[in-house]
């Protein structure tokens, strides 16, 4: 008796379970907690990176927790709290405005109806699309820049707008897939077809995708792909019109760096990525995806040596002489930054882009960040970043930290380096502002109340550890947060 013959799997099918099985992590990148948080963040996240975000909304929440605090806020302090997402003049007028919308035709709650959603001020149907599909589970499809991007890649869409593509992606996949499908579009422009260089040597969509064969010109680049996909993984593709620095660059490579394991990320080199520190932890879900190589103080030399590594990134002061010795000893090349001021930091960006085959990445985040150093810097308040607690630690002003605090208008004080500070010596600095960064230790609300009543003249801050101490990847974030202080 003859078998029936299995029915063949649509394209479309195929595709999506190859995206589960890549992004099993996929979710909504904006953290929230209840449909308000989430359209507020919505609409912050216009020409700006989740990321961002995510660090605005925690004392935007604090300050205006609901509808009602919204709608009676004034203008310029709803400004001043979202300034570092940009257009915020913009945006605070839009977050009064839904307050006040929200607070008058729906009783202070966001409406599951997509129509009422989409006429609030600021929303609109790609943010109404957001919010229905997180926060109401009702099916949706907004398309963003990723999306865009990667459905007209892998000929899903032709269609030259966001809305026309939305209407061609609704059409070929099921109502029931469509938040999931949102979520993994994303993942996956942001993890692997990135706009500049979409890895396709490793992309688990490759054959599906006719831009990625090179069998039409890539809609977003204009030029045609031209891959090779009998290399190992790790390698990114060739676009020959991309310039000379799109093919170069170490494939394999080690970071013992945590902010350089997400610069390289942020760079779109997460596929050469082939060994982390266990404190490389940002984005999280290289947590699963790169393995660990030890700590930065303890690099498991024996298990660098097996990943076989073309490049290993250290920092002085963060990483071990010995590590750069040993790497020697095993034949493994290695490049050992030294970012110690900002101005430091912008010439490290460009040694670390020619160094990893992103010069073109390096010298526009080298650029940026010397423009943001031009001009006088006024001489704010005596400002104490500490760093440690029992035995008290601080960042001198001769650090890393302690530019960044001269930068953003602040006067570090204490002794140079990472002095350990006696009680008498933490007393007579009579700090005006105090720092109390969440890591390299764990400061929190009890001891930003201790040091309060230690000082009581002083304004005491607790503030966002990875902002002020990840340099390089989050530099610009450490003097936003800083400037906003002043």
């Amino acid at each position: 008796m003859r078998r029936p013959k299995s029915a063949a799997v649509s394209p479309a099918a195929d595709l999506q379970a190859r995206l589960r099985a890549a992004y099993p992590d996929a979710r909504c990148a904006l953290d929230h907690t209840d449909p308000f948080q989430l359209v507020v963040a919505t609409i912050l996240s216009a020409q700006c990176t989740d990321a961002r975000v995510n660090l605005t909304t925690p004392a935007l929440f604090a300050r205006f927790p609901d509808a009602a605090a919204l709608a009676s806020a004034r203008q310029a302090e709803v400004e001043a709290l979202v300034r570092s997402t940009g257009f915020y003049r913009n945006k605070a007028k839009a977050l009064i405005g839904l307050g006040q919308a929200l607070l008058a035709r729906h009783g202070g709650r966001v409406p599951s109806d997509p129509a009422e959603l989409a006429a609030l001020p600021g929303v609109g149907q790609k943010t109404a699309n957001v919010v229905l599909a997180n926060a109401f589970g009702v099916p949706a499809l907004a398309v963003d820049t990723h999306i865009f991007r990667v459905a007209r890649r892998l000929g899903l869409s032709k269609a030259p707008t966001p809305e026309k593509v939305e209407a061609d992606l609704c059409r070929t996949f099921p109502r029931e897939d469509w938040i999931e499908l949102h979520h993994q579009l994303i993942f996956h422009g942001r993890r692997t077809c990135d706009a500049r260089r979409p890895d396709c040597a490793v992309c688990p969509l490759w054959d599906l995708c006719p831009a990625g064969q090179g069998k039409i010109k890539d809609p977003h680049l204009g030029v045609k792909l031209a891959v090779d996909r009998s290399q190992p993984p790790g390698f990114s593709p060739r676009a020959s019109d991309l310039g000379p620095q799109a093919a170069g660059g170490p494939r394999r490579i080690v970071s013992l760096v945590p902010s350089v394991t997400e610069l390289l990320v942020q760079w779109g080199l997460a596929a050469r990525l082939v060994g982390r520190t266990r404190y490389c932890i940002e984005p999280k879900w290289i947590r699963n995806t790169v393995p660990m190589v030890g700590g930065t103080k303890d690099p498991d030399l024996d298990r660098i040596r097996d990943l076989a590594p073309e490049l290993v990134i250290l920092e002085k002061d963060e990483n071990p002489k010995s590590a750069a010795e040993a790497l020697t000893a095993l034949g493994i090349p290695w490049l050992a930054l030294e970012v110690r001021t900002l101005k430091g930091a912008a010439a490290e960006l460009r040694r670390l882009g020619l160094a990893v085959g992103a010069a073109e990445a390096g010298e526009a985040r080298a650029a940026a960040l010397e423009a943001r150093l031009k001009g006088r810097r006024r001489k704010g308040p005596r400002t104490l970043a500490l760093i440690w607690k029992d035995p008290w630690m601080s960042a001198g002003p001769d650090t890393y930290l302690g530019d960044l605090v001269r930068t953003a208008g602040l006067a570090p004080i204490g002794p140079d380096g990472y002095p350990v500070l006696e009680e008498a010596t933490l007393e007579a600095l009579a700090p005006q502002v105090v720092l109390l960064p969440t890591e390299p230790y764990r400061f929190n609300r009890r001891h930003a109340a201790e040091l309060q009543r230690r000082f009581p003249e002083a304004t005491v801050h607790l503030v966002d550890g990875q902002a002020l101490t990840w340099y390089l990847s989050r530099t610009e974030e450490g003097l936003d947060l800083l400037s906003g202080l002043t």
